[in-house]
């Protein structure tokens, strides 16, 4: 009897130790998986990630735009400057071998190119003057909580926010391009060679919005460069060739930048 108790303790011993091995095996498999879910789960909402949030970048030009709303859009107001400066300019410039029906058109030319040069100043103005991140702040604010869904919200709010102002003056950058040059150009055949010099000036000073970014465009693509900082999407594919097994199996990287 006490031999095959002996037996049966040996046996229920090893029975356990087997059992245990298997379990650290299986923990072993599972580690990788378990790793990467944690990683994943840290990484959390991009727009929680980037640093300054949008919410604070809104802030901050909401304050800065009280004391600058009317250089806000400067090169629009200074490419507008300058061709109601040319439009003016050109009845002091013009040819005097013109005919009655050229003197005319070019009087109208000039008329049309100093009230388009004014308005693009005038809206220039008025634009900054509605101090969009003002109004863009104060409608995230009306945003209460702290859960984290209230906290999104506010920065896809502020987001958004930021977005309108940029988008407005991509269209608008290009419309002041093409009005400006276009009557810059149209004035030179009518003007003297001091006034086509004048007319040249003003065709070059309408690409003033694509030398220099608005502020609008520059804010919002930050905040865009910014966020895709935080990390980025699937980069890269594989194969992995594991020489014990002598098998290949896919593989993919995930990169993150800080």
């Amino acid at each position: 009897m006490k031999h095959l108790a002996l037996i049966a303790l040996i046996l229920l011993n090893l029975t356990a130790w087997a059992a245990d091995e298997d379990d650290k095996d299986k923990e072993k498999d599972d580690a990788p998986e378990t790793e990467i879910s944690d990683i994943l789960s840290s990484v959390g909402y991009p727009e929680l990630q980037v640093v300054p949030r949008a919410t604070e970048r809104l802030n901050m030009e909401a304050k800065a735009e009280r004391g600058s709303w009317f250089i806000t859009h400067w090169p629009i107001e200074l490419s507008g400057l300058m061709t109601a400066y040319v439009g003016n300019n050109s009845k002091n410039v013009r040819r005097t071998d013109l005919s009655e029906k050229e003197k005319t058109d070019g009087q109208t030319l000039s008329t049309i190119t100093t009230t388009v040069g004014a308005g693009w100043v005038v809206g220039g103005l008025i634009l900054g003057l509605q101090k969009p991140y003002t109004g863009g702040a104060r409608s995230v604010a009306r945003v209460k909580g702290k859960d984290q869904r209230s906290e999104l919200l506010r920065e896809r709010l502020a987001e958004e926010a930021l977005e309108r102002p940029a988008k407005t003056m991509r269209v608008l950058q290009w419309v002041s391009i093409l009005t400006n040059a276009g009557l810059n150009a149209a004035l030179i055949q009518y003007s003297t060679d001091k006034g086509k010099v004048t007319a040249g000036l003003g065709l070059v000073f309408a690409f003033l919005p694509v030398m220099f970014t608005d502020h609008s465009i520059d804010v919002y693509e930050k905040h865009l460069e910014y966020k895709k900082k935080i990390y980025a999407p699937l980069k890269t594919g594989g194969m992995h060739y594991d020489p014990s097994t002598k098998t290949f199996t896919p593989t993919m990287n995930l990169v993150w930048n800080f």
